[in-house]
């Protein structure tokens, strides 16, 4: 459930799960025609114990993490293009450290950086309390 009163720290914690959803969420396919080697089946030989019964294990992100990761597409459609810009670059695809940052932004240091973001989660959040939380839900 998503909390009612957002705060820059709950919405920090949202993007982190916002971008862990998003590395987890498969990619559209583009529609293919199936080519000669694709209707062949090739079976793996029994005596082969590397690979055959073997499966990938695969995470699967869950309903919460989910309502989560829309939330924060639907806050981010009304936050101002420079914040949209600066969380981005914090977030996805993975989350960077503060130093890492600087490379972003030349000429600025990672506490300036620091100081710019956390502004821009107050903004959102001050955004996003003032309309209410299950506008964006």
């Amino acid at each position: 459930m998503i909390e009612k009163e957002l705060t820059p720290e709950i919405l920090d914690n949202y993007l982190g799960i916002a971008s862990w959803v998003d590395t987890k969420i498969a990619p559209p396919k583009k529609p293919r025609v199936a080519r000669m080697f694709n209707l062949i089946d090739v079976i793996p030989d029994k005596n082969d114990h590397n690979k055959y019964g073997k499966s990938k294990t695969r995470v699967i992100p869950n309903a919460k993490q989910l309502q989560i990761y829309e939330f924060v597409l639907n806050v981010m459609l009304k936050a101002l293009p420079e914040y949209r810009d600066l969380i981005y670059l914090r977030n996805f695809p993975h989350r960077k450290s503060w130093r890492d940052m600087k490379y972003f932004f030349l000429g600025q240091s990672h506490e300036t950086i620091r100081t710019k973001y956390k502004n821009a989660l107050f903004d959102i959040c001050r955004m996003v309390n003032k309309v209410g939380c299950n506008k964006f839900i």
